[in-house]
């Protein structure tokens, strides 16, 4: 009987554990979905950005949250500090016209909150909760995704700490003339140590920082530079080096043309450098200085040799294509190879006489192409108002059309506007606008081309073009308005791309009629058909109160603004392209702008505030 009420027990604990078990899956179930419930559109927990906190967020709250301190970042700026010196690095470069700014430093918010949102969504059911239940444990942190003009960074911080900075000096040879063989007399000079701030390793710790959204002080440091040359391994120096110039004058060639080089211009190329093919105690020679020999190069001679290649170039006249720029081949001087060419005959070979090297530049679209072009009707129009544009604005619009028009796209090629463009200085006929850096109004070329950027996106977008890069403006601009159908371009980047993917040729035709500025894209029709909302603008942000910024570069009490006040919004509009076959491609173009307040100088007798007298101190003032 014992036996029996034992297995009866045994039987009765065992099906109690089986109805804990299902009832803890049951809850586990039911937590789980719950949970899925609660998190179904917003980002789990456990999940941060740097140190802050996501969790719970939907995509749009984490996009304005991100947005909002990005937006800071931006009006305050990035502060570098080297010993008593500090300095302030701007995200944004503005502009006293409002038109050429643009962003150092260029955040991906869209694209980073996306990669947040599907942590723990886009792969199977057991994957997503082992990420989900990590993030739970122990916390997942992202970094923010962007993109850093490290040459434009390294400008500001060299312009600003450069004089504090000491680089080594090499050994050198000087010389001085006197009326007593021998005519020159060398003499070298003692090297010297030096010491070099850490520009690259300050700017890897700003990529670091602006990964977690840190915008912490970024303290500098320095390394000791040592020379390469020192005096005590120079020998036998004047000989060396009369041994260059007594096969004075050098002659140069290209072709029928001929520049001599004679001794007083040839001994101003001398300099000293390690002599990596001995292996005696013989370690230092005399050779050739190649800046200083590029320079000429580039400055006498290349003038005289260069020939630009061009393209062809076609126009529509009487619904034809006709030509209105021949194609032809062009020639540059290479003035590295030719430096190379030079050291080696005239210091190893003792050979003064040198043909300099060129190069060949091919043009890519040549005139009897006209035939096979297949340009048949218009394709795409764009169109932009500058209305109020001052008279340097509306001539580098002029310009700029002008370099586009009658360029040819190849089929399947992407389209670069940077490199349609080429270089935007005063050789190509642009005119200068004033941009705010470092506390001071500057010039720099390229305002109105953002008119350009912008004109040609809409012209892209109503040919159907698939975009491949597009940047908005940082802060709305009213040139460029409705918001969120805009795009910027600087060199080297941003830049504004697509891909001509009609299989035909597109010809650019620009065109400027009153205020307005036109590009038409001429092709092949293949049947595609565009459709495009109109923006929804929302968010819109009243910026902050007007910053004063002291300086020394105004009389005493005199004030001056630099740039304007902008509200700050996002934009989306939807873009969708059904092609002939029935394919279609949907997308959707977000734009944020940053909210920027009015920026003032004023002049001070003394910076107040600074150890260093270099650093502009800024206070701010409400906007009646």
């Amino acid at each position: 009987m014992a036996y029996h009420l034992k297995k009866s027990l045994l039987g009765k604990r065992f099906y109690v554990a089986i109805a804990i078990f299902f009832i803890l899956v049951i809850i586990l179930i039911l937590s789980y979905l719950t949970f899925e419930k609660i998190y179904a559109h917003k980002i789990y927990p456990g999940i941060y950005l740097g140190n802050i906190n996501l969790s719970g967020y939907t995509k749009a709250q984490a996009k304005n949250l991100l947005n909002q301190k990005i937006d800071y970042l931006n009006q305050r700026g990035l502060i570098f500090r080297y010993h008593n010196r500090q300095a302030t690095l701007m995200p944004l470069v503005a502009s006293v016209e409002s038109d050429l700014a643009y962003q150092i430093i260029n955040f991906d918010v869209e694209k980073t909150v996306n990669q947040i949102y599907n942590f723990g969504r886009k792969n199977n059911i057991y994957y997503n909760l082992n990420q989900k239940i990590y993030a739970l444990l122990f916390e997942k942190s992202f970094r923010i995704l962007f993109v850093i003009n490290e040459e434009e960074v390294k400008k500001t911080l060299i312009n600003n700490f450069s004089d504090l900075a000491t680089p080594a000096q090499d050994a050198k040879i000087t010389y001085a003339t006197n009326q007593y063989k021998p005519y020159l007399a060398f003499v070298v000079e003692e090297e010297k140590l030096g010491q070099l701030i850490e520009y690259d390793q300050g700017i890897k710790k700003l990529q670091y920082q602006l990964a977690k959204l840190d915008d912490s002080p970024i303290f500098l440091s320095a390394r000791i530079d040592y020379p390469e040359i020192y005096k005590k391994d120079c020998l036998n120096i004047a000989t060396k080096a009369m041994g260059i110039l007594n096969q004075s004058p050098l002659s140069l060639t290209y072709d029928k043309d001929k520049w001599e080089v004679k001794q007083n211009q040839l001994v101003g190329w001398l300099t000293l450098k390690i002599n990596k093919a001995t292996t005696t105690d013989d370690k230092v020679m005399v050779s050739l200085h190649q800046k200083t020999v590029e320079n000429f190069l580039r400055e006498s001679i290349a003038l005289e040799i260069n020939r630009e290649a061009m393209d062809a170039k076609f126009e529509i006249k009487n619904g034809r294509v006709v030509e209105f720029q021949a194609s032809h081949d062009g020639l540059e001087l290479n003035p590295q190879a030719s430096f190379s060419k030079i050291e080696y005959e005239l210091v190893a070979n003792k050979n003064n006489q040198i043909e300099l090297v060129t190069r060949e530049l091919k043009s890519i679209i040549h005139t009897e192409d006209i035939n096979d072009l297949g340009i048949k009707e218009i394709v795409g129009i764009g169109e932009s108002s500058f209305a109020g544009s001052p008279q340097n604005r509306r001539h580098n619009i002029r310009i700029g059309a002008n370099t586009l028009n009658g360029i040819l796209i190849k089929p399947d090629e992407e389209f670069s506007l940077n490199k349609a463009l080429g270089e935007i200085d005063k050789k190509a006929g642009y005119l200068p606008e004033l941009v705010i850096k470092d506390n001071k109004t500057t010039p720099e070329y390229g305002g109105g081309l953002c008119q350009i950027g912008t004109t040609m996106f809409r012209v892209a977008l109503a040919t159907g073009l698939p975009i491949t890069m597009r940047r908005n403006h940082s802060y709305r601009v009213f040139y460029y308005e409705p918001a969120g159908t805009d795009a910027t371009i600087y060199n080297p980047w941003p830049d504004f791309k697509f891909i001509n993917n009609t299989g035909h040729y597109i010809l650019i035709q620009s065109r400027i009629e009153g205020d307005n500025l036109y590009f038409d894209f001429w092709g092949t029709s293949d049947g595609r058909v565009v459709e495009q909302t109109k923006p929804t603008i929302y968010n819109i942000v009243r910026p902050g109160p007007t910053k004063l910024i002291e300086t020394l570069d105004l009389p005493v009490g005199e004030k001056k603004c630099t740039e304007r006040a902008h509200n700050g919004a996002d934009t989306y509009f939807d873009y969708k392209v059904t092609y002939a076959d029935g394919e279609v491609l949907e997308k959707r173009f977000s734009s944020h702008y940053v909210p920027w307040r009015e920026v003032c100088l004023i002049g001070v007798e003394e910076l107040s505030g600074e150890e260093d007298k270099k650093t502009a101190t800024t206070t701010e003032e409400k906007i009646e």
